[in-house]
C-alpha cells in the first residue's frame, strides 16, 4: 500500500492556492504513512497525464486530492466526480478546455472512500465540514473524473477529492490578485493540516484491502 497526496498550484483567480500550501506543509510528515506528495499544474492537457504517470511510478493504491474553493465555507468532502466541463475557463497556462465533457463514461463517478470513516477523522481533528456532490467543472473535477475512470486499471483502490476554503495565512496574497468574492471564510492553516493528517491516519490504518465505500 502506498498513498499519494495531491495538490493543485495556482490559477487564474487563485494566485496562492492553500492546496498547494498544504501539500508542502505536509512534506516532512508523510514518510510515516508511507504517502509521498505531487503538486498538478491546473492544466486541461497535463494535470490528469502528470497525475497518472505518479501513480504508475509510485504504484499508488490510495489517492487523496485537495484542491481550492475560494467560495467554500468549510472543508468540502466531494463525494462524485462529474462529467462535465465549465467552457470558457482558463487554465493556468491560457488553455481552454476542448469540450463540455472529460471523457466518454457516465454522468457522474463516485469516489472510493469510506465516508463514515472519513466523517470520523474530520471530526477528530476537529475541523467543521460539508458534504458535496457537486466538485465542479474545473480542472479539480476534471481530473477527479479522469482518476475514477481509470481507478480500477491503475490498481487504485480508494480515491477522494476534497476542497478547501482559503487559509487565514494567504488572504494577503489573496487581495493582492484580485477579483475576489465579495465575502468569504477562511480556516487557519494549522487546521487544515491536522484534517489532512487526519485522513492519512485514516488511510494508513484502513490499508489496501478495504472495501471502499461507493
Amino acid at each position: 500500500m502506498s498513498i499519494l497526496v495531491v495538490g493543485f498550484a495556482a490559477f487564474p483567480g487563485v494566485a496562492r492556492n492553500p492546496s498547494q500550501d498544504l501539500v508542502e506543509a505536509l512534506s516532512g510528515r508523510l514518510e510515516a504513512f508511507r504517502a509521498t506528495s505531487l503538486v498538478l499544474p491546473v492544466s486541461w492537457d497535463q494535470s490528469w497525464p502528470q497525475l497518472e504517470a505518479a501513480i504508475r511510478e509510485r504504484r499508488a493504491t490510495t489517492v487523496l486530492m485537495f484542491g481550492a474553493h475560494l467560495r467554500a465555507e468549510r472543508f468540502r468532502v466531494e463525494l462524485q466526480a462529474r462529467n462535465h466541463r465549465e467552457l470558457g475557463r482558463q487554465d493556468a497556462l491560457g488553455a481552454f478546455a476542448a469540450g463540455p465533457s472529460v471523457g466518454d463514461g457516465p454522468a457522474a463517478l463516485p469516489c472510493r472512500l469510506d465516508f463514515t470513516a472519513v466523517a470520523a477523522a474530520l471530526r477528530s481533528a476537529p475541523i467543521d465540514f460539508e458534504w458535496s456532490t457537486n466538485a465542479g467543472g474545473y480542472l479539480c473535477n476534471d481530473t477527479l473524473y479522469h482518476l475514477a475512470l481509470a481507478a480500477s486499471g491503475l490498481g487504485v483502490s480508494r480515491f477522494g477529492f476534497f476542497h478547501l476554503p482559503s487559509s487565514d495565512e494567504g488572504v494577503a496574497d489573496l487581495i493582492a490578485h484580485p477579483p475576489l468574492p465579495e465575502v468569504f471564510l477562511t480556516v487557519p492553516m494549522a487546521r487544515l493540516e491536522a484534517a489532512a493528517l487526519a485522513l492519512l491516519q485514516m488511510s494508513a490504518a484502513t490499508g489496501s484491502d478495504a472495501v471502499p465505500a461507493a
